[in-house]
This record gives structure tokens, sequence and C-alpha cells, in this order.
């Protein structure tokens, strides 16, 4: 995690994460699903994503976990936090 996110739970963390690239699945098609690898960070991307060299797969994220993650930023009531998603960018 960055510096600037503080002493804020790891779980808010992963949630916002998770909630940034939702939008994905619904443009790219039902065959795009986060997923946890193991890897090592080799850049950034536009969206200052981390670029990740992949090592090895380890597990797709249910979608249950997608839902509570949902559930969890959406509950921090901000009006800031979306998705990256910039077709509905003004």
């Amino acid at each position: 995690m960055e510096e600037w996110w503080r002493d804020r739970p790891v779980r808010l963390w992963v949630a916002r994460r998770l909630y940034d690239y939702r939008h994905l699945a619904n443009l790219r098609g039902p065959g795009v699903r986060p997923w946890v690898l193991r890897g090592e960070l080799c850049g950034r991307g536009p969206d200052n994503e981390p670029l990740v060299r992949c090592h090895r797969p380890v597990a797709w994220i249910a979608d249950t976990a997608l839902r509570e993650a949902m559930t969890e930023v959406e509950a921090q009531g901000s009006g800031e936090w979306g998705p990256l998603d910039r077709r509905t960018s003004a």
C-alpha cells in the first residue's frame, strides 16, 4: 500500500482496487475478471495501476468477494471514489 493510505484498513485498500476496475468485465467481455497472482512490479500504467510481471497465477476473485468490495467502498460515502471507467468521464 501507499504511504498516503496511512492507517486505513488493508481490507478497504483491496476493496477499492477491485471497485476501481469493476467496469472492465462489461467493457471487455465475460472472460475478463480480477485475479490474484504472484509476481513483481515492473512499472505503472496510465491510471497509476501496477504493471506486474506474472510469475504464477494463484486464483480468480469470486463474485461474492467483488460484491463485498462494492459494499465496503460504497459504505464509505465518498463521492470521490468511483470506477476508473473513462467512458463516463466528462
